[in-house]
């Protein structure tokens, strides 16, 4: 056990290094979006609640009507209550406040501005759309309420950490417009406490789940597996699932009959080759 805490620490370390470094270096959003997408334990779980990320599938960009997508988006539930959290993620250079003075600067008042049009769209009577939308990661307790949440993250913490007046204006914000608003760096802070995920991509008709593992595996007793697509692996290792080892015995009522939750996943699934590229349609 202590040798698995010690390889999970230096991973970690090294995987906080790396990304650090990362942002020092400046580059476009694309890069940092598709490093998190690659190294999920960095991806905020901000208004997570007890039941953890709904399996444990994060979508990326998804598109909530014509016009607003964010970077990452994923449900947490609670046995009376879902938080649908919106992540929209800006770059490490983008600055908070103009120049040398106090005032904020107009990318940072811009980027708040996209997610109050979230707000506005997801406030204009368009529940049952969204709920259709994400429908296949609400189960169960599909008919309880949702709040929406925010995150914003954004530049550095360098830009106001060593200044109290920029600090308590950042604070100010988070408190009056309830939005999470967290630097880049904040990302690389308690990585050991966070589990992997799988990236989502939902389709027309399914969600493709990234990766050769479907990681919350005793999802496999809830999930209309039609609505989702694994890789080839993925299905195998659910095939190969006897109840024994990690993962416990699982089963299902279907038809009016008990079967295995895994195996009933694994043979019913919408199924990619291993080699076949996960087109982005969002």
């Amino acid at each position: 056990m202590t040798d698995a805490r010690d390889a999970l620490k230096a991973e970690m370390e090294m995987l906080r290094t790396n990304y650090l470094a990362l942002l020092d270096k400046e580059e476009k959003e694309q890069v940092y979006q598709k490093y998190l997408e690659e190294n999920t334990r960095l991806i905020p779980r901000d208004f997570v609640q007890n039941h953890g990320v709904s399996f444990d599938i994060v979508l990326r960009k998804p598109a909530f009507g014509a016009d607003y997508k964010s970077d990452f988006f994923f449900l947490s539930k609670s046995t009376v209550l879902w938080h649908a959290v919106h992540i929209e993620i800006e770059k490490p250079a983008s600055k908070y406040f103009k120049d040398s003075t106090n005032e904020f600067h107009p990318d940072f008042l811009h980027a708040q501005q996209q997610i109050n049009d979230w707000r506005a769209w997801l406030d204009r009577s368009n529940e049952g759309a969204f709920r259709s939308a994400v429908s296949a990661l609400m189960v169960p307790l599909a008919t309880n309420p949702i709040e929406h949440k925010y995150v914003l993250v954004y530049g550095r913490r360098s830009e106001y950490d060593g200044n109290d007046i920029r600090r308590s204006k950042v604070a100010a914000l988070v408190k009056s417009s309830g939005i999470k608003i967290q630097s880049f760096d904040s990302l690389a802070e308690g990585l050991a406490g966070k589990s992997p995920v799988n990236i989502g991509i939902r389709k027309n008709e399914y969600i493709d789940v990234i990766g050769d593992e479907f990681l919350k595996s005793e999802g496999c007793a809830w999930i209309e597996p039609t609505q989702f697509r694994l890789s080839q692996s993925a299905k195998d290792k659910l095939m190969n699932m006897d109840g024994g080892g990690p993962y416990m015995k699982s089963v299902r009522t279907v038809g009016g009959k008990s079967v295995d939750s895994y195996k009933y996943v694994g043979e019913n699934v919408r199924v990619r080759s291993d080699k076949e590229p996960v087109i982005d349609e969002a």
